[in-house]
């Protein structure tokens, strides 16, 4: 068996100094970008695994961050955990990983747990931009990030989807192959990620000179297919010339494509239709059917843990970055036109 590597085989193999190659892969003292990135490259071509005790010690740091979840299982969250611990887990750091179920005093018997654990900063996901975040308290002295979570950007560090961003590029898509009436069926109203995404796809369509189809306004209901049903079924009734649709999430869009064929409205040569969430495109057939919008909640998850790393470091400042929603081109917005048995 081959003899594990020492931080001296390291620095031996570089041409620097234990003191230099400690340094170096630590992040800790001064060492130029030069010599850093050539210990770096040795520690890897000797497959060097750093003694975390021992590290540690060093440091005064546990290299542990707690990653805190509302709901582990809900469908925002799960992406954005497996996110955030992969990129730890590249980094040499450990995540304790807990799920609060949605249960306030759970939420803070964890809160107790991960202080005595050591831990160098917490990870807060959030599976509901509505509720509240999870107030801390003044002792609680560690770096706090916030993943897709309500939170206070003038003081708090988060990292969010763009929900305005996407409302807005939908709304551009739309415009671009040449639909001029745009209706927007969206979920609930004073629904934070809704308000979010009808504020850019106004904006949007503001910019193009164009009044927003059914009423120069949303079609506010649930995230359900059933009220794409019924949306479609209003849509129809209205005699609008509707001849595009941007959907809150795929349900409500599958619902939609499901009326329309129905009654004979072919997609998307007769209406056009785009959706969000990226969850349900691909899921009948791998070429995508559906035009939709990926929010990349794996990576506002690894985002969020390298912001909670830089925090830790030392860097930066409180506020929201926002992590830009991809375009997942279907043929619901180009064609050919599409089936029921593409879709349903």
């Amino acid at each position: 068996m081959a003899k594990r590597a020492s931080m001296s085989d390291v620095a031996r193999v570089a041409g620097v100094s234990l003191t230099t190659a400690s340094r170096a892969l630590s992040g800790a003292g001064r060492v130029s970008a030069e010599t850093r990135a050539k210990v770096i490259e040795t520690a890897e071509r000797l497959q060097f695994q750093p003694d975390m005790i021992a590290r540690s010690f060093v440091t005064g740091r546990s290299f542990i961050v707690g990653v805190l979840a509302e709901h582990a299982h809900g469908r925002f969250s799960m992406p954005l955990i497996v996110g955030a611990t992969n990129y730890l887990g590249r980094e040499n750091i450990a995540a304790v990983t807990l799920d609060a179920h949605g249960t306030p005093r759970i939420l803070n018997d964890y809160l107790k747990r991960l202080r005595s654990r050591r831990i160098d900063g917490l990870l807060v996901v959030g599976d509901d931009p509505n509720r509240a975040s999870l107030v801390l308290s003044e002792d609680f002295a560690v770096p706090v990030v916030f993943a897709s979570s309500s939170a206070t950007p003038e003081t708090d560090y988060v990292v969010a989807p763009d929900n305005r961003g996407a409302g807005q590029a939908a709304a551009e898509h739309l415009i671009d192959i040449g639909r001029r009436h745009i209706a927007h069926v969206t979920a609930a109203v004073h629904d934070a990620a809704v308000d979010a995404r009808v504020t850019g796809f106004t904006e949007a369509m503001a910019a193009a000179g164009l009044p927003i189809a059914m009423g120069g306004g949303p079609l506010y209901g649930s995230y359900l297919q059933r009220w794409g049903i019924d949306a479609a079924e209003r849509i129809i009734a209205s005699g609008e010339p509707v001849d595009a649709i941007f959907a809150a999430n795929d349900e409500i869009a599958i619902g939609l494509f499901a009326t329309f064929h129905r009654h004979g409205i072919r997609v998307p040569d007769d209406i056009a239709i785009v959706g969000y969430d990226n969850r349900l495109a691909g899921v009948m057939r791998p070429d995508h059917p559906l035009s939709t919008f990926d929010p990349e909640l794996a990576t506002v998850g690894e985002r969020a843990a390298q912001r909670l790393l830089s925090v830790i470091a030392g860097a930066g400042e409180p506020g929201i970055n926002y992590v830009q929603p991809r375009f997942v081109e279907g043929r619901s917005t180009v064609g050919p036109t599409l089936s029921p048995y593409d879709v349903l």
